[in-house]
């Protein structure tokens, strides 16, 4: 059995961390928010009622009064905000707290939209997908038409999120607003997969046919929709439903076999909502 040491106390009342998309109890907690998104960290952990609920909910007030005047301090507030904080909690590994540190020393030269960016970027990384469209959506919004280049990586993104989530029709709108703002070629390339993916067969040539540009993507794609179809089939889960359902009907009717079924199904459709998102 292991023990934690903890730092002031665990709060009756969370503070919601916006910027990461939870609420928090603790110092821990806040610890551990810090690390796992400093890529993205900006002036807006520099909040007084972030400083406040530390004092009062967490029992902190020295620490409270150190980062209200670091808030009022200028220049590099940002990454000495976030290290009192680790330090006080001594929660992080040494090594970790100063990676830590590190990166969101270095993020500090980042334009505000790249920070936005890296924000909605973890969170599409973290699964939390629709809280991710909010975040591209918001930057779409904000940013200047002039910034070609970004806006087409945002597009981009919320096209592999739709993908992810089997909405291959909207991917492809995605998809192709990239291309049309970067004409990149992988772009290009993701827009024909999406449409691949929901259009039938026949109405797919057809499209290929009415676009001659496309003929070279797709035979590219050809060969990795063929890539991605045999890994789906090699694995093992594939053979395992058909003998869960085989053993169902004949011997085994009950609510054990449903589940087994299912979760080996929900296995199967998250390795290949994989396999979509690394075509895209």
């Amino acid at each position: 059995m292991s023990l934690l040491l903890t730092s002031g106390k665990r709060a009756d009342t969370p503070y919601r961390l916006e910027w990461f998309g939870r609420n928090i109890y603790s110092i821990e907690e806040l610890c551990y928010c810090i690390e796992k998104s400093a890529q993205f960290i900006d002036n807006n952990i520099l909040d007084a009622g972030l400083v406040s609920w530390l004092g009062d909910e967490c029992a902190l007030p020295e620490l409270a009064r150190t980062l209200g005047a670091i808030i009022t301090g200028g220049d590099g507030a940002v990454p000495d905000f976030c290290e009192q904080i680790l330090k006080t909690a001594d929660f992080l590994p040494e090594k970790n707290a100063a990676d830590t540190i590190s990166i969101i020393r270095a993020g500090e030269g980042l334009e505000a939209y790249e920070q936005m960016e890296a924000r909605a970027d973890y969170l599409m990384d973290s699964g939390r997908f629709y809280q991710a469209l909010a975040e591209y959506e918001r930057i779409l919004d904000e940013l200047p038409e002039a910034e070609r280049k970004l806006r087409a990586r945002i597009e981009h993104s919320r096209g592999v999120i739709f993908a992810g989530l089997y909405n291959f029709s909207m991917a492809a709108e995605c998809f192709q607003r990239a291309y049309t703002l970067s004409d990149e070629k992988k772009y290009y390339l993701d827009y024909l997969a999406a449409i691949r993916m929901y259009l039938p067969d026949t109405d797919y040539v057809s499209f290929v046919t009415r676009h001659p540009e496309s003929y070279e993507y797709s035979l590219e794609l050809e060969k990795m929709m063929d890539e991605a179809g045999s890994t789906y089939d090699d694995q093992p889960g594939t053979k395992q439903i058909e003998h869960l359902r085989e053993m169902k009907k004949t011997c085994y009717p009950d609510q054990q076999f449903d589940e087994e079924i299912e979760a080996t199904v929900k296995n199967l459709r998250d390795n290949y909502r994989t396999n979509v998102s690394r075509m895209a």
